[in-house]
């Protein structure tokens, strides 16, 4: 098994309405192994043009969008 890249904890201000949306779209995602984590490391790469990032998907809408 491959080590683990050593990552630091970070922190930005959101508002609680949009992190708990974020969480509960994180939950319906298409990625059953996802966590916000993950979803925000795959957002981040694709964002500053890692090679080979993809932006991650987003899953359907739960009521209309936001």
């Amino acid at each position: 098994m491959a080590a683990k890249e050593k990552t630091e904890v970070r922190r930005f201000r959101t508002t609680d309405d949009l992190w708990e949306s974020f969480s509960g779209a994180v939950e319906r995602g298409p990625d059953p192994e996802a966590d916000m984590s993950k979803v925000l490391r795959a957002f981040v790469r694709w964002y500053v043009g890692e090679p080979g990032a993809k932006l991650p998907e987003r899953p359907e809408p739960q009521d209309g969008g936001r």
